[in-house]
């Protein structure tokens, strides 16, 4: 099993570093093929520039941009850890996004879909209580990003662990939260492709046939 490892915490005793080094150590148990992708140690510029836009038009990527896809196409599964920031992504990760996930890697012009049948564990941690990220509608905004982005990808599963209120929990939670990781993880190992979060209902790829079928 390949899978890569997308991490955005500045800090360096954060809780999303322990939860780093958990799945690592995990998946190493496991038995998997890791590569991390620690967009801060990585310096890894969010920001699409003109070189990203011409790449729509001339397929030159960015070098950096052709690695990372390329790690993409390896992986059988991507884990994102991240803390959830005004209801989303951090910057770095959503910069990740924004550049590496292009249109061409995602649907190809001849209707080649390069990530279809990938499988993607997302983990974040919050500083608010689970009722907070309820009726705010952060959870729904999450929720609605995950299917955005993997539905429309084609991936095969896209599930979301949720950690709530990290600051104020005890040294205990916090460790039954780590065991939580773990068993979150094994989902990858334990459960065949389309046997857990399964995209084939993703309202993102519902409208994409659509669109796609009327024109």
């Amino acid at each position: 099993m390949n899978i890569n490892i997308l991490y955005g915490h500045p800090y360096a005793k954060s809780f999303n570093k322990a939860i780093l080094e958990q799945v690592i150590a995990h998946l190493n148990v496991r038995g998997a093929n890791v590569k991390v992708k620690d967009l801060i140690q990585m310096s890894f510029n969010p920001t699409a520039g003109l070189k990203d836009l011409e790449a729509k038009v001339t397929n030159v990527l960015p070098e950096e941009i052709v690695k990372e896809q390329e790690d993409l196409l390896w992986a059988d599964a991507l884990i994102i850890i991240s803390p959830v920031w005004w209801g989303g992504f951090p910057a770095v990760i959503k910069g990740y996004i924004d550049r590496v996930f292009t249109t061409g890697l995602i649907r190809s012009s001849d209707g080649v879909y390069g990530l279809e049948g990938k499988r993607a564990y997302s983990i974040f941690t919050t500083g608010s209580s689970e009722d907070y990220i309820r009726i705010s509608r952060q959870k729904d905004m999450l929720y609605a990003a995950n299917d955005n982005l993997f539905g429309f990808a084609k991936f095969s599963d896209a599930e979301i662990k949720l950690l709530y209120s990290v600051p104020r929990v005890t040294l205990e939670e916090r460790k039954a939260m780590l065991l939580d990781v773990n068993r979150f993880v094994d989902r990858i190992f334990d459960m065949r492709p389309g046997e857990g979060g399964s995209t084939r209902d993703s309202l993102s790829l519902q409208a994409l046939e659509h669109d796609l079928a009327s024109h």
